[in-house]
């Protein structure tokens, strides 16, 4: 009876296997050679020192509209040549390369709310996409390959569609994958059980402005919602996008990187420090790429409103975290809790009676 009971215990689910964690910033890029410029260079490695240890390359094809069907390249799109090189200067500088191509609109439709007119053909169309992604991330070796970015009009009812990709994706590319879900539908997900982490574009809206303790709460109330998909998956959680404009009131959109507000800094700063004290040493927790570290080494600064933290108060508190990650030993995952308790019983059942 004991061993059966001990058997169950390791079988359960663990969020936080020997998967690998990223931490570190999104690059993306939006036209074909703005990878291969000398600024572009050097503000990777400015990247680079700050710690991370991880970068999301990311180019994009495009929908002619909201309706299209057809997904494909254009002059905006990096090109392979160009992603190959920059994934090579990030693995000699030390870091971890994310794979993660996205799909937009040419006529501004958000890429969530896309009703491609031809369904059938808007999923061949996005599976020679991915497929040409997964290729490029075996021939790189990248260390993780993202299979979609916010498509959440694509996704309920598709559960076939998606495993269908996946799996033809796997069998090109033998890295982990996951899915980026957008903040409001990550429980919609039919499919993460065919994935590696559960990933979630982490863009919650809540209240406090620059109050950091008030921010935490807002954290917190999110934080069951997402620790329980990824346990009910058996994956760790990883952010694959986390961001906010260092703008007054950017709290409650966070995802908005449009001018909307003065200048403010601090609730930039607070909404990282909160984000980070509550889920920074989660065992589930698989890390986070901030969006986005700009191509441009000179962007940023303190007058700057956009989302970067280059030259900004916020870049401190991810480099402290950063620092920490890589002098701390890791959180220990629920499996290892679990060998621990049971060898501790195992003990009581073997030593003599009194």
């Amino acid at each position: 009876m004991f061993a059966a009971a001990l058997a169950l215990a390791l079988a359960l689910p663990s969020t936080a296997r020997a998967a690998a964690s990223f931490r570190g910033f999104t690059f993306p890029s939006w036209w074909k050679d703005a990878y291969d410029g000398a600024g572009a260079q050097k503000s990777l490695q400015d990247l680079a020192a700050t710690g991370a240890d991880s970068v999301a390359v990311i180019p994009t094809w495009y929908m002619e509209n909201g309706e299209s069907a057809a997904i494909a390249p254009t002059d905006q799109t990096a090109s392979d040549a160009s992603v190959a090189a920059v994934i090579r200067r990030a693995k000699s500088l030390g870091l971890r390369v994310v794979l993660k191509p996205h799909v937009n609109c040419r006529d501004g439709r958000p890429t969530p709310l896309i009703r491609p007119r031809d369904a059938r053909a808007w999923f061949s169309s996005y599976r020679a996409f991915l497929l040409h992604y997964a290729r490029l991330a075996a021939a790189e070796r990248v260390d993780l390959l993202v299979v979609g970015t916010e498509l959440f009009s694509m996704v309920p009812g598709r559960r076939a569609d998606w495993e269908a990709m996946i799996g033809a994706a796997r069998s090109v590319y033998g890295g982990p994958l996951t899915y980026a879900a957008n903040w409001y539908d990550f429980y919609l997900v039919p499919f993460w059980d065919a994935l590696d982490y559960v990933g979630v574009d982490g863009y919650f809206p809540m209240l406090g402005g620059a109050d950091e303790r008030a921010l935490e709460n807002g954290w917190n109330a999110y934080k069951p919602l997402l620790l329980a998909e990824a346990r009910a998956r058996g994956k760790p959680l990883l952010f694959t996008e986390v961001g906010i404009a260092s703008q007054k009131g950017a709290n409650r959109k966070p995802w908005d990187y449009r001018d909307f507000g003065p200048v403010d800094a601090a609730t930039q700063t607070a909404y990282f420090a909160a984000f980070l004290k509550v889920f920074g040493r989660e065992p589930a927790f698989a890390g986070f790429l901030q969006w986005c570290w700009d191509l441009d080494p000179a962007a940023g600064g303190p007058d700057d409103k956009s989302m970067t933290v280059q030259g900004k108060p916020a870049l401190a508190v991810l480099e402290e975290y950063f620092r920490a990650s890589r002098a701390a030993p890791p959180p220990p995952s629920r499996r290892a809790e679990a060998e621990r308790a049971a060898a501790r019983a195992l003990a009581v059942l073997r030593a003599p009676l009194p």
